[in-house]
């Protein structure tokens, strides 16, 4: 999984128009933070009185989410609606986190979602979590800074993100 977000990464650069390594490099190099995290959604009698997951944006850099492929659940932000994501059998969904959204100076943004249960059936997802160095400032690229779009975010390590900012770059809310 590691692999696959490294070369997330120089397709994410080469799209911005920077140096096949630059968003690596910018995330702190080879010493990511990564984790692998387990969601169980019980199956609820009611899911129009409860959401499986608040909306949120994810804090770090990229999440690669491998769903149930029988139960959908996942909903993103488009606009003002939620629209639901349907499973793919054997396929992953990639989130662009706040992390790039900074890297990027907003070109790339953070994808705001949020999770619903089912009243028939329960839900198991998997989500990896490919995080920048932790003690390393994270800041706009300094090539996507120009005049005409000056910098949208100071520089800051992702722990001290995590541990002072409780709203993503453009307000989305985050899960703690």
């Amino acid at each position: 999984m590691v692999k696959l977000c490294g070369t997330l990464m120089k397709v994410l650069s080469i799209s911005l128009g920077l140096a096949v390594d630059q968003l690596q490099a910018a995330f702190g190099g080879d010493d990511v933070g990564a984790c692998l995290r387990v969601n169980y959604y019980p199956r609820c009698p009611q899911p129009e009185l409860t959401l499986g997951l608040s909306p949120h944006s994810d804090p770090g850099g990229l999440t690669v989410l491998l769903a149930d492929d029988c139960v959908e659940g996942l909903q993103v932000r488009r606009g003002d609606d939620w629209v639901t994501v349907q499973p793919v059998a054997g396929a992953f969904i990639v989130n662009i986190g706040d992390q790039i959204q900074i890297l990027s100076n907003a070109r790339y943004k953070s994808v705001e979602h949020r999770v619903t249960v089912n009243a028939a059936q329960e839900r198991l997802s998997l989500a990896f979590f490919y995080n920048p160095r932790s003690d390393w400032p994270i800041a706009p690229v300094g090539e996507l800074v120009t005049p005409q779009r000056p910098p949208l975010y100071q520089a800051t390590t992702f722990d001290e993100y995590r541990m002072h900012v409780r709203n993503g770059p453009t307000g989305k809310t985050h899960e703690c």
